[in-house]
């Protein structure tokens, strides 16, 4: 157990670990994805729930455009919930398409844990603390943006270790491209995950660069694809001309219009809110952090940095990839925390800006998962015994159970 050994070039030996290891992520991602979805299908509300909910399914429901910046992708999928699946209201029926995207998150997270680390209960020590703290609970079953964002998190991460175990220059290539059409698919939704997109493209440029597979012709080629992920923004010039939904946000089909939409110049681009006067850039991450611990736990906090100061003294892991998802929860933090300019000691404004926490609590979560791993493999090494993986299953068993006890409403 462990993280992979790095090397370069068809590496057929690392194709061999990662073929049985690939098939037994999938069978584990499903049944975590079938357990996850069956929790919050139980625990759905049956209606309209609050924050931008109502506003989100209306926009769906009559193809309309929503506030900035139109989350284009989450309004189309939607409605096609809502033509396809066969019962419920119009709400319970949004309400269930973000719980099967939080089941789906849930799934990669596992995934992305078991092919790092081969150990099936860090996978599901990661998807469970992430999937049933309060937070995630509560906004996977409500018909919001962030269950689908949080899926998109949970892909990004996922195909970079796909990425990392492709044998050919061939595989590689395939990757990079879905994966740059996945980024700028993700783009249109929360424009938070752009954060994590200017961290994972450098480094998979950067590999290709060390492979020597980096062109100009490769570049050109990455950068068709991103673009093609960003074409469900052309929804928003088209459901705004024809002017067909009773409520629509704004006009977007001119270029200004469109711009000022993209950009969220209403509420200020880069920023939660146009003229609020926020807490200090400290305030906000110590909050962070402290709303960490009580969503996932002192202990998976713990985990979580244990996995990148035992990859730091071993010599024959790669540790490229925990140090790439340190990086982009400490840049996502920090500049989160930098431009969230609203003042979280008013109840309201702490709801709104501890949402967009979760996307760091994944990245953390999927850490610990790792750290947990680790920790039950060194310690196997030093006790040269296996009879740990027993105390890593009841570790990862304990969590979940205590985060679903905890939350359940």
């Amino acid at each position: 157990m462990g993280l992979h050994s790095d090397g370069g070039g068809p590496a057929p030996g690392r194709a061999a670990r990662a073929r049985p290891r690939s098939s037994a992520g999938l069978c584990g991602g499903a049944a975590v994805f079938a357990a996850v979805a069956a929790v919050f299908t139980l625990t759905l509300p049956p209606s309209v729930p609050g924050g931008d909910a109502g506003e989100l399914i209306t926009a769906a429901h009559e193809l309309g455009v929503a506030h900035p910046p139109g989350y284009p992708l989450f309004t189309l999928v939607a409605k096609l919930a809502i033509i396809l699946f066969p019962f419920g209201s119009v709400a319970y029926r949004v309400n269930f398409l973000c719980g099967l995207f939080g089941a789906a998150a849930a799934s990669l997270l596992f995934f992305t844990v078991f092919r790092l680390s081969g150990s099936h209960a860090g996978g599901i020590l990661a998807a469970g603390v992430f999937s049933f703290s309060r937070l995630t609970w509560q906004w996977s079953i409500s018909a919001e943006v962030f269950s689908l964002n949080n899926l998109f998190v949970g892909l990004l991460m996922a195909l970079t270790v796909h990425f990392e175990e492709a044998a050919t220059a061939k595989e590689r290539s395939k990757i990079a491209k879905i994966g740059a059409f996945c980024c700028g698919l993700s783009v249109c939704n929360q424009h938070t995950i752009v954060l994590y997109v200017l961290c994972i493209i450098p480094w998979i440029l950067f590999r290709l660069f060390n492979e020597k597979e980096l062109s100009w012709g490769s570049v050109w080629k990455l950068s068709l694809c991103f673009s093609a992920g960003l074409l469900p923004y052309i929804y928003l010039p088209i459901s705004s001309y024809l002017n067909q939904a009773r409520w629509t946000w704004g006009d977007q089909t001119t270029v200004l219009g469109f711009l000022t939409h993209f950009l969220r110049e209403e509420y200020g681009t880069f920023n939660l809110a146009k003229s609020e006067i926020g807490s200090s850039m400290s305030e906000i991450l110590l909050s962070q952090v402290t709303n960490m611990r009580i969503e996932l736990s002192f202990n998976i906090q713990a985990l979580a940095i244990w996995a990148n100061l035992c990859l730091v003294r071993r010599d024959r892991q790669n540790p490229s990839l925990v140090w790439l998802f340190t990086g982009m929860f400490c840049i996502y933090s920090l500049f989160f925390a930098w431009r969230a300019n609203l003042d979280i000691s008013k109840p309201l404004f702490m709801g709104v800006v501890e949402r967009f926490w979760m996307q760091s609590n994944a990245v953390v979560a999927v850490l610990a998962g790792i750290g947990l791993a680790t920790l039950v493999s060194e310690s196997n090494r030093a006790l040269n015994t296996k009879g740990l993986q027993y105390l890593e299953w009841l570790s990862a068993a304990l969590f979940v159970t205590y985060q679903i006890y905890s939350n359940y409403r």
